[in-house]
């Protein structure tokens, strides 16, 4: 039987979603003017500022997810 999805995957969801977290952080701290964040296949998103907020914040939840409750 094959796979079946019920949303968009995370490759999928944003241009910049397959960027490494440092890709990201030095865009972020450099600024998107200096050092735009490029998404694999070479292209710059129109989006700028609010796709690289975007795909710092998927990161941050499929960190999160992975996470196990801490022991008392």
């Amino acid at each position: 039987m094959p796979p079946t999805t019920t949303g968009p995957t995370t490759a999928s969801a944003h241009p910049l979603a397959s960027l490494p977290w440092e890709e990201l952080v030095t865009s972020a701290l450099l600024g998107t003017d200096r050092r735009p964040p490029t998404a694999p296949g070479g292209q710059v998103p129109a989006d700028g500022d609010p796709g690289l907020l975007d795909a710092a914040a998927m990161h941050t939840v499929r960190r999160r997810a992975g996470l196990l409750p801490a022991v008392p």
